[in-house]
């Protein structure tokens, strides 16, 4: 599986039918499998964050989430031939649990939102087993019983709904101790799912523009937003008066920020 180094950090160049066919693999593993969905404010916090960093080159698949990872792609002149949006990334992996015979947790969100979206995917696929659903809002010294609950009903895919990127970094802390076969965090799927948040119109999602339509939603994020045109420019800045580059050479990097 080749990799793309975009401002530093790991991304693999992995179609939409390619992870799911990994994760497949990864159920009929025994050992633990973290699941990163990358986006272009993840590769921007882990230029200067370098348990961040650590995280993304560690895990065992970093997806190419977002609009802006596919277009920086194109630019270092090794173009994905998609990206890879995290909600429909999720719905794919409970329909191939549901087909495995394999069950899934949810874990994140608010109290009861977690409940509502597993409510929703017992919908969509009737013989999905969901084997907990539960709020992210916990204390740091209820972590270990939460942690408990989780490894005694042994999904085979763990769902992490909390902030991005502390999900990353919650999964990659106690992936062993959670000993599920696949952990992935999802961000605020859970929302969508229970509807909390609207999905974005199917022609905003063609476009690569779902974070506009979530902006019009939650305006309280436009600093977040606000930070996707630093990306673009490190990028074009990173790959400037660079020569064309030959077969399997990665060079769409701009080191951590000092």
């Amino acid at each position: 599986m080749s990799r793309l180094n975009i401002l530093g950090a790991r991304v693999d160049a992995v179609s939409f039918a390619d992870a799911v066919a990994r994760v497949d693999q990864y159920l009929s593993e025994a050992q633990p499998h973290h699941i990163i969905t990358g986006n272009t404010l993840m590769l921007l916090d882990a230029q200067h964050d370098r348990a961040l960093r650590a995280v993304l080159e560690h895990s065992a698949l970093v997806v190419p989430e977002s609009s802006g990872i596919y277009w920086a792609s194109r630019r270092l002149r090794q173009p994905l031939k998609e990206f890879v949006p995290g909600i429909d990334f999720m719905l794919a992996l409970c329909r191939l649990a549901a087909e495995r015979g394999d069950s899934i947790y949810l874990l994140g969100a608010k109290p009861g939102v977690a409940r509502r979206a597993a409510d929703e995917l017992e919908r969509r696929f009737p013989t999905l087993r969901i084997v907990g659903a539960e709020h992210g809002y916990f204390a740091a010294a209820e972590t270990g019983a939460v942690i408990q609950r989780i490894s005694v009903a042994a999904p085979g895919i763990l769902f992490v709904g909390m902030s991005v990127p502390g999900q990353e970094k919650w999964i990659a802390e106690h992936l062993r101790a959670l000993g599920v076969r696949v952990v992935m965090g999802v961000g605020g799927s859970f929302d969508v799912l229970s509807g909390n948040l609207q999905r974005a119109p199917q022609w905003m999602r063609r476009l690569g523009i779902e974070w506009l339509y979530r902006l019009m939603q939650e305006p309280w994020r436009w600093r977040r937003i606000a930070r996707l045109p630093i990306f673009a420019l490190k990028v074009l800045r990173s790959t400037a008066y660079r020569p064309s580059l030959g077969k399997g050479q990665s060079v769409l990097k701009d080191g951590p920020s000092k």
